[in-house]
């Protein structure tokens, strides 16, 4: 079962804004431009079950319109069995060779259709841009441990002089932080932000949208490495000519609120502002939000608590001795649903190992900790605790503000267990947004008038 913020900040976490340039723009890192994702515009389903043995390849179900696919004539009920010159297994294969394509590169799609074998060469379309009113975006990019990872900037329309700025640092998973639903709760916030007059910085995780790198999911895309992307992409925010370096803020969302002090420490920002996050150790963590879940799900307690001994058992073997999924899975098949997490394993693992006690204690600047009473996956419990920590090393650093009615997806829910029950499928709260920019706008003040 997925747990905690296992239960990551959805592919909605990304942004639609009114231009897009491509290429390197004022304030990027690298003068190279990254190229831009393809978008090849199809719907498939599995290949048919022909005999004893399923057949291989993809079945086009759907051709989208301006994808390079109609262009280049695929069609509905067409059967792809290799895609430039690699074998297509089945839709996971499918999926991985698509999503390597960029801009511009030139394929031979092979199959078969109702009138015989075809093949199809296909120029690669760009993936649209993202749009939305009163806002522009710039797709730069920085390097991070040799390859680049796409940051999107987006600043409010016509603006003017040099803008306060916030890094925006997304949940856990692998996925794009484009906005495919500008009405998707993170996307009504962050649009919230811009509008209001703040600069903000995403950065893409490696091999997600345009950006390089190792696969997502895989080991060497662990919690470090995704840190000194997030420190990268605020290095470039604050060198930034559209951006005042001195009222640059990070703004951490679910997982990102536990990044938020490693980041804050490695480069100084002027506030920290973390919404729905944790601050307890995260095995510790995990085993109560399991528990919670299970609750919220009506697992009858006598199945909770055997569920629980056994994700104990082989959560410590992952997370605490640190051994490979596969060296647990040798000996205790049974662990499969307890250590699949939507992050590398060793990603995980690091975060086990964090002291977060000493994450916070390094951090100078002023936090606001936000948290939606409804959220079945972080905050409510951890946050007054939260501020405790903080607060222990310097008084009246930490402010924490509670959002009645507010869930993990910023939407609202007047319960955990409704919010459970729909996963992020409600109405944006806009009083989050509201206690976040009156936030900033007082630290921001707070400055013009010392």
């Amino acid at each position: 079962m997925a747990s905690a913020m296992m239960r990551p900040i959805r592919p909605a976490t990304a942004f639609l804004f009114f231009t897009i340039f491509l290429g390197a723009m004022p304030g990027a890192a690298c003068a190279q431009p990254l190229r831009r994702a393809g978008y090849l515009g199809v719907q498939v389903s599995p290949a048919p079950v022909t005999g004893p043995v399923r057949a291989k390849g993809v079945v086009i179900d759907a051709v989208f319109p301006g994808g390079s696919a109609q262009e280049a004539g695929l069609e509905p009920e067409d059967l792809v069995t290799r895609v430039d010159g690699r074998d297509v297994e089945d839709r996971e294969e499918f999926a991985r060779i698509v999503r390597k394509l960029r801009a511009g590169d030139a394929i031979r799609v092979e199959g078969r259709r109702a009138t015989g074998p075809f093949a199809l060469s296909i120029t690669v379309k760009a993936r649209a841009p993202e749009v939305a009113a009163g806002m522009e975006v710039s797709y730069e990019s920085v390097a991070v441990d040799g390859h680049r990872r796409r940051t999107l900037v987006a600043v409010p329309a016509e603006a003017s002089g040099k803008r306060p700025a916030v890094l925006f640092v997304t949940g856990v998973g692998c996925f794009s932080q484009e906005i495919l639903d500008p009405n998707d709760g993170v996307a009504r916030f962050l649009h919230g932000l811009t509008r209001a007059g703040f600069l903000t910085m995403r950065v893409e995780k490696p091999s997600m949208g345009d950006s390089e790198g190792p696969a997502c999911a895989s080991p060497e895309a662990d919690l470090d490495s995704e840190v000194r992307g997030y420190v990268a992409g605020l290095r470039a925010l604050r060198k930034d000519p559209r951006v005042d370096p001195d009222n640059v803020f990070v703004v951490g969302l679910s997982m990102g609120g536990i990044e938020a002090p490693l980041i804050a420490a490695a480069e100084p920002v002027k506030g920290v502002v973390v919404i729905n996050t944790a601050a307890k150790p995260f095995f510790e963590y995990l085993l109560e939000t399991r528990r919670r879940q299970l609750q919220l799900g009506k697992t009858p307690f006598d199945e909770m608590d055997k569920a629980l001994a056994l994700s104990t058992t082989c959560s410590y073997r992952l997370l605490i001795e640190k051994r490979t999924p596969d060296e647990i899975l040798k000996s205790a098949p049974e662990c499969a649903e307890h250590i699949r997490f939507p992050a590398p394993y060793t990603y995980m693992q690091q975060w086990a190992a964090l002291n977060m006690g000493a994450a916070w204690k390094a951090v100078a600047a002023p936090v606001l900790i936000v948290v939606g009473t409804s959220d079945y996956i972080a905050g409510v419990f951890d946050s007054p605790y939260l501020s405790e920590l903080i607060n222990s090393y310097q008084p009246g650093r930490a402010t924490l503000t509670l959002v009645n009615g507010m869930d993990h997806y910023l939407t609202r829910a007047p319960s955990m267990r409704e919010s459970f029950t729909r996963t992020g499928k409600g109405e944006f709260e806009p009083a989050v947004l509201d206690a976040v920019v009156e936030w900033l706008r007082q630290h921001i003040r707070s400055r013009e008038g010392a």
